[in-house]
């Protein structure tokens, strides 16, 4: 306490120096850097503030700069405990401004974490009970990132993988994530996600179905990809890349006005890019357009109108499973290259992914806003065809081919929003009140053919495209339509107690309709049920140093609904199944230090999930469904991210999770979850010279390590650690940028998996680009 209050006696013999930088129209010059005399650097905010606390009596010399621009100085005098403003105007306008833009000078530590799709609320992190972390364009842009997961690399404890089918997905809290929201709205996806067409990633931990529902939410968390808005300026950028295995890629992003009152606003992006694998088979085309159009109909109401269509045309990646046979422990002991497929270059599938989403936005009143919204996705695999390689031993593989002719999938979201602030006394109150409608569709028509069975230690045999249309064409496969849907109402209310202590109380309904699966050839539909749902969510912040420090605790929910199965008695009954739950206590701190240079979350959570269905056998040898499985999962998080100096930014994350199935089969029980690592640990630092001759010049270095998994249930076979290692340097000008990336510069092999299949994944390779921005 003496401490303390001899702290405070100091901070009140000090003085402090604050004001705003502007352009020449008004605007706040956001990304300038204002320096003191003794040394002291910090970056404007968004809203063109900046600060200096804790100044001694004295006179400063105050320099305000920003690169390509001639900087401004003032002198001020701080008398003992008085604060002093002071104003700056630059010499060139917002749009000009944007041109001189550095990435080094555009990182705000701050401003990346605030997002209005994490609690569909307008509050802050230090404000928010729930973890989340973001991965902003620069970011992106620095490390030459091309690939959703990719970008996961920068989320604290999340492991990236592949589908069977190869989309983006994560390991996060000891459960896969693989669905991704689309600005905060369903997605089908069937293709990748390029990030030509992104400007952050979100990544909302824990089980969140309280706020987004069952259908597209793991236990782990979530992913929301934000699409790039138009915006009131003229400007773009066209740029050209290659890369190792004969990778050449073009993109480009314009926007533009279309009016002279700036109310009607236009962006394109697009891309297009060919690939061949760096394996012995393997090639891959891919063509994005996204455009995006933003009306103001009134300074109340709002309309925003975008798309994206995403194809791919190419061989698929192997997937390689194991079984039984197998005596080795360990993918590395297995006796095949690295560069081996065993696939063919005819196999060639079509992969297509299309989203459409349209808000109106109505500003009802001060303090209350309507949002209604509507979001379509769509994919399809068109004739796909992908290799499944068995070890049936240590060196032999039995080969078979899933073929999906096609398979279409569809979602449409209908989400009506009221988000409003009012005061209860002196309380205040921020409210989100929500209704949700969700219908979604697969028309799926699968073949699985078994192909042969080869000796890796001897000449492997060809497999053409025509030997497997010849098995196709004899091959009787129905196709099978299935639908749902899902009718919700939820709300969320954040309640200031006192200006520093706030609770979150959050409650879902959800109604979960299966119209079942019907059979084209027999015109017969089973499979059909309906469940009911309650997910509610609380929290807490404690704010012992306002917006510098928040204690943090929540209990979040998440759910899955089951389907009914049929029991083995003599009159077909039917085991009617409750929704499976997951349940997370978790507890921590968040940090805001340094004048928002310093931003960390440090948590422990603890998930127990329940009505998990498992099959047991009765004394006649019946083999029944129950629903008394259960699993635990537990982990520490931390992610750290700073800007301590102009020009050096860092990105820092670990995860440890911990997790068992606690009720389940008896060959399983005990074990732990298939892909989850226990350890995963990441890093980013970069630096940009921001004055001098060669400004804009940076290098930027980053390392992700992913400890080893269990690849089956018994927990025998790993996929083992590893350790990559990337680095980029660029050179970015106001007009052009040029930047080189290394990635895996150690050359190690590795794996990742979706917890049954497993995908090699590149050596080291290297990528070139050359930006031309107007």
């Amino acid at each position: 306490m003496l401490t303390l209050a001899t702290s405070l006696s100091a901070s009140a013999q000090t003085g402090s120096i604050s004001g705003k930088v502007t352009t020449s129209d008004g605007e706040p010059a956001e990304f300038s850097t204002v320096s003191l005399g003794n040394n002291q650097f910090t970056l404007v905010n968004h809203e063109g503030e900046f600060s200096f606390k804790g100044l001694a009596a004295g006179n400063y010399t105050l320099e305000v700069s920003f690169v390509g621009l001639e900087s401004q100085t003032k002198t001020v005098q701080v008398k003992q405990g008085k604060p002093v403003k002071v104003n700056f105007i630059l010499s060139a306008s917002s749009n000009s401004l944007n041109e001189f833009m550095v990435i080094g000078d555009k990182y705000t530590v701050t401003s990346r974490k605030e997002s209005p799709y994490v609690a569909r609320l307008p509050i802050k992190n230090l404000e928010n009970p729930q973890v989340y972390s973001v991965v902003d364009i620069e970011l992106i842009n620095e490390q030459m990132a091309l690939t959703l997961e990719e970008s996961f690399r920068n989320v604290p404890g999340a492991a990236p993988a592949k589908t069977g089918a190869g989309m983006p997905a994560f390991f996060s809290r000891g459960f896969q994530t693989s669905d991704n929201l689309r600005n905060g709205l369903a997605t089908s996806l069937k293709t990748g996600i390029d990030l030509v067409m992104v400007e952050r990633v979100e990544a909302i931990k824990g089980p969140s179905s309280t706020l987004f529902g069952a259908s597209m939410v793991s236990f782990g968390g979530l992913v929301n990809y934000v699409t790039k808005k138009p915006h009131e300026r003229f400007s773009g950028e066209v740029s050209y890349l290659q890369g190792s295995w004969d990778l050449s890629r073009i993109t480009a992003d314009i926007n533009t006005p279309l009016n002279d009152d700036n109310t009607l606003l236009f962006r394109l992006n697009t891309a297009f890019q060919k690939e061949n694998s760096f394996q012995d088979q393997g090639h891959g085309t891919t063509f994005v357009i996204a455009p995006s159009l933003t009306y103001k109909a009134s300074d109340r109401l709002t309309f925003r109108l975008d798309a994206d269509l995403q194809k791919f045309k190419g061989t698929s990646n192997t997937a390689w499973a194991i079984n039984s046979g197998v005596t080795a422990t360990s993918y590395d002991e297995l006796p095949i290259a690295y560069d081996r497929s065993l696939i063919d270059n005819s196999f060639v599938g079509n992969q297509l992914s299309g989203n459409v989403f349209l808000q109106a936005e109505y500003k009802l009143s001060e303090n209350w806003t309507s949002s209604t919204n509507y979001a379509y996705g769509n994919g399809e695999y068109n004739d796909l065809l992908y290799f499944n390689q068995y070890w049936i031993d240590n060196t032999t593989i039995r080969r078979a081919m899933g073929v999906f002719s096609p398979d279409k999938t569809g979602r449409k979201q209908f989400q009506q929003n009221f988000t409003g602030e009012f005061n209860i006394g002196a309380m205040k109150n921020r409210l989100v009140v929500g209704l949700d409608f969700m219908d979604q569709f697969r028309n799926m028509k699968y073949s699985y053919l078994w192909l042969d069975t080869v000796n890796v230690m001897e000449p492997t045999p060809d497999i053409r495209l025509q030997t497997v249309e010849n098995t196709l064409g004899e091959t009787v496969t129905p196709e099978r339509l299935s639908k749902q849907r899902t009718y919700s109402a939820y709300f969320s209310d954040v309640l200031n107690l006192t200006e520093n202590f706030l609770v979150m109380v959050s409650l879902r309904a959800d109604r979960f309709a299966n119209k079942g699966t019907t059979n084209p050839l027999t015109s017969e539909t089973t499979g059909s049920y309906y469940q009911t749902a309650f997910s509610p969510k609380l929290g807490a912040v404690y704010q012992p140093v306002k917006d510098k420090v928040a204690i943090f605790a929540n209990y979040m929910n998440g759910f899955k609904n089951v389907d009914n199965a049929n029991q083995p008695q003599p009159d077909g009954t039917v085991a009617n199944f409750k929704p499976q739950q997951a349940n997370q206590l978790e507890g921590g701190v968040k940090l805001d230090l340094l004048e928002n240079k310093l931003n960390a979350t440090i948590s422990y959570y603890d998930i127990q999930v329940t009505n998990s269905t498992r099959s047991a056998t009765d004394e006649n040898g019946a083999t029944f469904t129950v629903q008394d499985g259960t699993q635990q999962s537990r982990g520490l998080e931390v992610e750290v991210i700073g800007n301590p100096f102009p020009g050096f930014n860092f990105v820092t994350g670990y995860g440890y999770n911990d997790n068992e199935y606690t009720n389940a089969a008896e060959n399983i029980e005990g074990n732990r979850a298939l892909g989850t690592p226990a350890h995963v640990a990441n890093a980013w630092l970069s630096y940009s010279l921001l004055k001098g001759n060669l400004q804009g010049l940076g290098l930027g270095t980053g390392v992700i390590y992913v400890s080893d998994v269990f690849f089956n249930d018994t927990n025998t076979f790993t996929l083992p650690s590893y350790t990559v290692l990337d680095a980029t340097l660029f050179y970015n000008r106001p007009k052009y940028r040029i930047s080189i990336k290394a990635n895996n510069l150690t050359d190690e092999p590795y794996w990742v998996s979706d917890g049954y299949y497993v995908r090699p994944q590149k050596p080291a390779h290297f990528i070139t680009s050359f930006t031309f921005k107007f």
